[in-house]
């Protein structure tokens, strides 16, 4: 086998509480090229890997303070791509394929030869090399398209994903429900990216963030002189999709009378622009959203019941980061892995706590939350690892308890204006956030719970990276 380049081994970390052992795989490892490194107990494996993320972990499945099994379970949740290899004198059926069910890589019993180890490893270094290269290649696209990947291995995300792929390549109507931040532009994008309308425009278009003549006219055009300021005849968003994929976002803030007028446009496929006489056909797959219930709405009078049933052909609910905290690590190193790179930070990690942290907390923001919060993160850290000590004060102070279950308390570690400010902060945030969980990211019912406008909602969640 050729040596790797220092700065391309394969990292291989063995745990084993056999020291002879644990040295003699070492020495052979290194001599092929690997960076090895050696932990006798199944906790001190575990917090390397989360430091350190190795390529490959050759673990003994009996080990003194935790079982194999145990240890390989927590591997696969702490670092997904690193590939497990059980090792064991104890050699028997039911424990191999329990392991590689539990997601071994392979199985290797004790007593073995180094040709063996060898030929193990250098068969799972291949598959971390390809992991690494497709990883690569995944960047490169993304930073091209502007696309991200829906990231994430619990099975709701996975239930998520089966749809999509399912229904990709067809024209029929989607409506994504959810909380705000789960992701719904991400699920509508990945939509239009697999079908055959991939070569033709995306566009999206937030409901709630126009008022309704201006929406109206941004949504189908308009003729000159349609009203003041029209100065010339302009074509309308929806025409501009043609061929592609319109997303609409937030459906239940558009008014009814437009509700109205975009239902007939859906069932004809002609569209007229706002102060002309000319139907101009139209093709393109409608994406829908709203972080509201739809069928409330629909009952409410929100949402038109005609409109919503043409649009419901598809229906997919977006889970909140909560439901799938097996995401969060995952979610993270995908963020991580974006914004070394933009802020030409190489070689930054997530230290073993921080991840902790963010597993504990319950992100009302959702992904985006979970998004804004890594790039502060990124962009604000001086060392070669974000620990702790980086976490913004106002975040840290708002969590109900620590790691090890404690209460946190308001200490005088800093001048009183300072630590008023943060007591402020830490508040405010803290009350978006139960305000954002009891009205189910529901923008509009959060400003009237709170007796404050929509306006200044949106200014808080932006100042407190909840948006």
């Amino acid at each position: 086998m050729t040596q790797a380049e220092p700065s391309c081994a394969i990292s291989v970390l063995v745990a084993d509480d056999e020291e002879l052992l644990a040295k003699s795989c070492e020495q052979i490892l290194s001599e092929e090229g690997f960076d090895v490194s050696i932990e006798g107990r199944g906790g001190g494996a575990i917090e390397f890997v989360r430091r350190h993320r190795p390529d490959i972990v050759l673990a003994d499945l009996k080990l003194p303070d935790m079982d194999g099994m145990d240890l390989l379970r927590e591997i696969r949740q702490v670092s997904p791509d690193t590939l497990v290899v059980m090792v064991t004198g104890y050699a028997t059926v039911d424990s191999s394929v329990e392991a590689m069910q539990a997601g071994a890589f392979d199985y290797i019993p004790k007593p073995f030869t180094a040709t063996q180890l060898r030929v193990l490893i250098g068969r799972a270094a291949q598959q971390a090399r390809l992991s690494r290269d497709n990883a690569a290649l995944r960047d490169q696209l993304r930073r091209r398209s502007g696309a991200t990947e829906i990231a994430g291995n619990s099975e709701a995300i996975r239930k998520v994903l089966s749809v999509v792929e399912r229904i990709a390549s067809t024209d029929a109507s989607v409506f994504l429900s959810g909380e705000s931040g789960t992701g719904k532009e991400l699920v509508a994008r990945a939509l239009h990216s697999r079908s055959h309308r991939r070569r033709r425009p995306f566009i999206a278009i937030n409901c709630a963030a126009l008022p309704d003549q201006l929406l109206e006219s941004e949504l189908f055009g308009h003729e000159k002189g349609a009203f003041t300021g029209a100065d010339c005849r302009r074509e309308g968003l929806i025409a501009s999709a043609t061929g592609g994929t319109f997303f609409l976002d937030e459906i239940t803030e558009m008014s009814l009378e437009l509700q109205a007028k975009l239902l007939r446009v859906i069932q004809e496929r002609q569209i007229r622009r706002v102060g002309g006489g000319k139907e101009v056909p139209i093709d393109v797959r409608w994406v829908s959203a709203t972080n509201r219930d739809p069928e409330e709405a629909v009952q409410e009078g929100r949402l038109r019941q005609d409109l919503f049933f043409r649009l419901n052909v598809v229906p997919i609910c977006m889970p909140p980061l909560r439901s799938r905290k097996d995401d969060i690590t995952v979610l993270a190193q995908d963020f991580m892995g974006r914004y070394v790179t933009e802020y030409n930070r190489p070689g930054l990690k997530l230290s073993g706590r921080v991840l902790q942290e963010l597993r504990d907390y319950t992100w009302p923001g959702n992904v985006r939350e979970l998004q804004n919060v890594i790039e502060r993160l990124v962009s604000l850290s001086s060392g070669d690892e974000i620990s702790l000590e980086d976490l913004p004060g106002e975040w840290v102070q708002e969590q109900p308890r620590t790691a090890n279950g404690n209460q946190r308390q308001i200490t005088a570690d800093r001048p009183f204006h300072e630590a008023k400010a943060a007591a402020i902060a830490a508040f405010e945030k803290a009350y978006l956030q139960d305000l954002l969980r009891s009205t189910g990211g529901n923008i509009s019912q959060a400003a009237r719970d709170a007796g404050i406008d929509r306006k200044t909602i949106h200014r808080m969640l932006s100042k407190h990276d909840l948006e």
